[in-house]
């Protein structure tokens, strides 16, 4: 079909002569009608038609040409995409078929003797252009034929498949995309970057539709007792009103753990149900959400989002804590007790029985110098015994009996296996200024936890205020010494202890107002100034007699935790108890779980999973030696247990610019749980091996709505310079393809006096202006 472009003139020469004749022939034409009897309308239009058909063939001198273009068959491209996600099995509303159907009817010919079943609109298009067909789900594939999409992609990436048609055809004339789909995407068209024009065809309806979904879930882990694990799903239910949900969580064997049930009042409406629990074992495993409608005869459009997986972690390990002390007291006998209980703490005592004496000259026997309170114990090994120029030392719950063999830790090798420290009733003067320092990097460096009870050597009156600890306890200690007042304190929170999850027993706040009233007073606290501008104060004792004094402080330092308690006397709690699950034992345990969440690991695995599949689930993992260094000269093995157990062994190699990060991409081909184990190996082939896993569920994307998703498809037509095309309207959108913008065109030029209507112009106007004077009898 030609279109219009522009008229030339072939003969411009002739422009000078074309205008004469034009001119005298006006001339003439005035001077035969002035001496004409007509009416003056009649002879204007009889003047009108000579003159300009006396204009047209004056014109006719200069070879006026008509410069046209038109389309080249098979020159130009156009590419027609076609969803073939899952989305696409959605039925809709309004013809209470899958959208698919309405796809099928448009890639199909409505008469069964058409060539090859194609669609009139296809046929038209391939007449005019070369034309590419693609499928686009996760990928944008190529296809021979569009009639045997089989409609099972996992998710779509439209904006992705796009810009991957651009980069393939820049060179290329691509005159368009034709894109059939419903617009669910995975990605934001904020990253569009195509400028080939896009016209989208809306597939399905956005009439309100029977759906229940979960729209998303979210998992919070605590390290308290109550709730050690906290599931929040979202619901949004749609046209089910009157109707009741139930929601089932179940375990990786299928065992319904909990089931919470909803009552639908509203055609719209959101739920949030909550679920907490607490598996038996450590370690990764999955559970299933599933949420369905009471009433069977509920039709709704897709059950693909009414079921949700979950990664649930219960942790690795138990965190070794080491406790040192300066004499064997109450408080540990009654920390030790509520540990015992707590599979996930495991607490280490060094307790000094015997403080270090002056050395001299005095034996028990003939040429013994050991500690004769360790005689007989060990009569191969006389000669190791303690000596009297050395502390004697008690150790309690270690792994070997190398173990804190020479007492406190003294480099990071020994120190840094352990997450926490607790220092109670022991003098500064005990640590060497090597130890002070190294206890300094293990919190700020390695990530650890320093908690400092209030015994009688703690904080002041054990010296602290001399040493480098003074940095990092959350505290200020008293600039002049006070008179100490004898008075009994009562413990309570302060506005921030109450928001802190660790220092609540209770669910709600009258069982925690109860819970304080019912504590003891205390007498002994270690007074301090007050606390630093970063710290908290979580907890406070009060008097009749004096000011509130801080009695538990917290804050931030480095990588770790520092917390300060400066009751000394927390023991008159338990003594108090006769309960069967004392108070005292579940502050303990919430407090070493606190101090030991977020500690940094020897070796940490984190996956990245990425829902929509085009690039992959990035693996890393962290790896530092025992003194806490990064390092990448490690060996690191990976091995995936897929959802139908099949196994896969990838090796992570480090990352150049990223000390002690190592780093593997897989490519996730089915929806479900994957276990994860890195196993570590060492310069020395010492080897380390971490459990974790992740969720591959990208039918949570696909799903998250059920209707077309018309905003997006509009803003990829305006973004690109296209428009939207109506389904109906198809076949007449292709019929005007050659009228728009297209990259390869033929010109065409043709003389404009060999057109037929140019002839039949002039003999209309002098037929007419004939015409006219014959009908008033003029000559």
């Amino acid at each position: 079909m030609n279109c219009l472009a522009q008229i030339q003139f072939a003969a411009p020469h002739w422009t000078t002569i074309a205008v004469v004749t034009i001119i005298a022939g006006l001339a003439l034409v005035f001077f035969a009608y002035r001496s004409l009897t007509l009416k003056r309308s009649l002879a204007s239009a009889a003047i009108c038609l000579k003159i300009f058909g006396i204009a047209i063939l004056s014109i006719a001198l200069t070879e006026p040409l008509w410069s046209g273009t038109h389309v080249q068959p098979g020159t130009n491209l156009f590419a027609v995409v076609v969803d073939n996600s899952q989305s696409l099995q959605i039925k809709d509303p309004k013809t209470r078929q899958p959208r698919l159907e309405q796809v099928k009817q448009l890639l199909t010919s409505s008469h069964p003797a058409q060539k090859n079943n194609l669609p009139e609109w296809l046929i038209n298009l391939e007449q005019n252009f070369s034309v590419r067909k693609y499928s686009v789900n996760a990928y944008t594939k190529a296809i021979p034929e569009l009639q045997h999409l089989q409609f099972d992609g996992s998710i779509t990436n439209l904006v992705s498949g796009l810009n991957e048609l651009n980069q393939r055809y820049t060179k290329l004339p691509l005159a368009g995309i034709l894109l059939m789909t419903d617009g669910i995407s995975a990605e934001e068209i904020s990253r569009l970057e195509t400028s080939v024009p896009i016209y989208p065809i809306v597939i399905g309806s956005t009439l309100p539709a029977i759906d229940l979904a979960i729209t998303n879930t979210a998992i919070s882990y605590s390290p308290f007792e109550d709730a050690p694990i906290r599931i929040l799903a979202d619901l949004s239910a749609s046209q089910c009103q009157n109707q009741q949900i139930k929601v089932e969580l179940q375990d990786e064997s299928g065992k319904t753990v909990e089931t919470v049930t909803r009552e639908v009042n509203q055609q719209e409406q959101q739920f949030q149900i909550r679920f907490q629990i607490r598996p038996e074992e450590t370690g990764i495993a999955f559970y299933q959400l599933k949420a369905t409608l009471s009433a069977p005869q509920s039709a709704e459009v897709t059950l693909a989002n009414n079921h949700r997986m979950l990664k649930i972690d219960r942790g690795r390990k138990a965190h070794r804590v080491l406790y040192v002390s300066g004499r064997p007291n109450w408080e540990f006998k009654f920390l030790r007790r509520a540990i015992e209980e707590d599979e996930l703490i495991n607490l280490v005592g060094l307790i000094r029985i015997a403080k270090k004496e002056t050395k001299f000259d005095f034996r028990s026997r003939d040429g013994e110098e050991g500690n004769a309170l360790f005689r007989g114990f060990d009569q191969d090994n006389e000669s190791d015994l303690e000596r009297y120029d050395q502390p004697v030392f008690v150790r309690i719950n270690t792994k070997s009996p190398h173990e804190l063999q020479d007492g406190f830790p003294k480099t990071e090798e020994e120190l840094f296996q352990y997450e926490s420290i607790i220092i109670d009733d022991l003098e500064a003067a005990f640590f060497s200024h090597d130890q002070i320092e190294l206890i300094t990097r293990f919190v700020s460096e390695r990530g650890g936890g320093l908690l400092m009870l209030g015994g009688q050597e703690s904080f002041q009156k054990g010296g602290y205020h001399k040493t480098d600890l003074a940095r990092l306890l959350p505290i200020y200690f008293p600039q002049r010494k006070t008179a100490a007042i004898e008075t009994e304190y009562q413990f309570s929170l302060t506005r921030d202890g109450w928001l802190q999850p660790w220092t609540r027993h209770h669910k709600n706040e009258q069982e925690e107002h109860k819970r304080l009233a019912e504590m003891p007073p205390f007498k002994t606290i270690n007074r301090v100034d007050t606390t630093k501008p970063a710290a908290t104060l979580v907890a406070e004792l009060k008097s009749s007699q004096t000011d509130a004094q801080p009695a538990i402080a917290t804050q931030r330092y480095g990588r770790g935790r520092v917390a300060a308690v400066m009751v000394g006397d927390l023991w008159r709690w338990r003594l108090k108890e006769d309960s069967q699950s004392p108070q005292l034992n579940k502050s303990w345990r919430q407090l070493l779980r606190w101090m030991t969440t977020d500690v940094l690991e020897p070796i940490d695995l984190q996956v990245e999973n990425n829902p929509s599949g085009n690039k992959g689930t990035k693996i890393r993992v962290f790896v530092r030696d025992p003194q806490f260094q990064k390092r990448s000269d490690y060996q690191v093995q990976l091995e995936i247990t897929t959802p139908q157990k099949e196994r896969i062994k990838l090796i992570a190699d480090p990352v150049n610019d990223k000390p002690g990060e190592y780093q593997s991409v897989y490519l996730p081909s089915q929806s479900g749980g994957y276990h994860i184990s890195a196993t570590v190996t060492a310069p020395d082939s010492k080897t380390k091996t971490i459990q974790g896993g992740w969720v591959h569920d990208p039918q949570s994307i696909e799903f998250r709505t059920i209707q077309p998703n018309l905003e997006l498809l509009q803003q990829l037509a305006t973004q690109s310079k296209g428009e939207v095309i109506p389904a109906d309207k198809l076949s007449q959108f292709v019929s005007t393809l050659d009228q728009r913008h297209i990259p390869v065109t033929a010109e065409v030029v043709t003389p404009l006096w060999h057109h037929p209507w140019v002839l039949l112009l002039v003999l209309g106007c002098l037929f007419g202006e004939w015409s006219l004077r014959r009908w008033k009898g003029l000559p």
